[in-house]
């Protein structure tokens, strides 16, 4: 009865303490659930709602590329021991889509904060909290190839450089790194037009740079240890230059689910009621398609530079 007693109490206290590790991983704005790291700045919620949203999100892109990456990889995925890092996984939609196609691979996952889907997660992914500011938890030149994608939202303008630094400090000598970034809407309607103008705001006021798209480029070509950089540009349409109605709906709903993630903080700084928001939104979903709102997807990828004794050893 006592050990029963005892083992209960055990329990007890460990559910006690997970609940309370949630409750500091984790603040709540308006329903919705968001990290709680103090130096980071990303501000988009990481709910079920987002996790949605994201991979919604994942397979659009991968459809407007017709590819899961650009960078000239498929020889490693095919070679055992690959070792491959998502910065910014989110909930894994690329993680698991690229350890599931290619199960000789080891994809690890790097988030601020965890909310992977763990009834899906394949046995080639795990996952790794770290917060890229902080350093990556990996020893140099660990892994062969490094992807990055849609985190204009979390890094500031002044970071970036270190970021990519990083990136690369932790890239294998003759891997690869990828990053991949959207552009601001373009040929929008008025209610659109006023809704990204006030997250434009936002995101300045965090030192965000909106225009990220137009520099990862030169923020690989000004690294220092990477060459034959490749930039690839595609458009995401939201009417009729779309490649086909239903693409159009999938990048709609994209859209309308994310202005509700901004929600809470666009709210804020209208300074306007949850209803007025959402007439606003109505009103946006109809403007995408008759304007046919667009923006740009950019990615850049890059190979890591060998130097002579590198090369000598691996020859002998």
């Amino acid at each position: 009865m006592g050990c029963f007693y005892s083992k209960n109490l055990r329990e007890k206290k460990a559910n006690s303490t997970d609940l309370q590790n949630k409750k500091i991983e984790f603040r709540y704005d308006d329903g919705r659930r968001f990290h709680c790291v103090d130096d980071a700045i990303y501000y988009l919620p990481n709910d079920e709602d987002e996790q949605d949203r994201l991979h919604l999100q994942h397979f659009l892109i991968r459809y407007i590329f017709q590819s899961n990456f650009s960078a000239p990889i498929k020889h490693l995925l095919e070679k055992p021991g690959t070792k491959i890092l998502d910065i910014g996984c989110g909930p894994g939609s690329w993680s698991f889509d690229i350890a599931t196609t290619y199960p000789n691979v080891e994809v690890i996952g790097l988030d601020i904060s965890s909310h992977q889907p763990e009834y899906i997660k394949p046995k080639n992914f795990s996952f790794v909290k770290a917060n890229v500011f902080e350093g990556i938890p990996f020893e140099d030149n660990t892994f062969d190839f490094v992807f990055q994608r849609f985190l204009v939202f979390g890094y500031p303008e002044d970071k970036w450089p270190n970021v990519i630094n990083e990136l690369v400090r932790v890239l294998k000598p003759g891997g690869f790194i990828e990053l991949c970034e959207p552009s601001v809407v373009r040929d929008a309607g008025p209610t659109t037009q006023f809704l990204w103008d006030a997250e434009l705001d936002i995101v300045k006021q965090k030192g965000i740079d909106p225009q990220t798209y137009q520099m990862i480029e030169k923020y690989l070509q000004n690294q220092g240890q990477l060459e034959n950089i490749v930039k690839e540009v595609k458009e995401c349409h939201h009417g009729a230059k779309s490649e086909n109605p239903k693409l159009s709906k999938v990048a709609i709903s994209n859209l309308i689910s994310l202005y509700e993630s901004l929600k809470p903080s666009l709210v804020k700084h209208l300074q306007i009621s949850d209803e007025e928001f959402d007439k606003l939104i109505k009103t946006s979903e109809k403007e995408l398609f008759d304007f046919d709102t667009y923006y740009y997807m950019v990615r850049v990828y890059a190979s890591k530079s060998v130097d002579e004794n590198e090369k000598i050893q691996n020859n002998t």
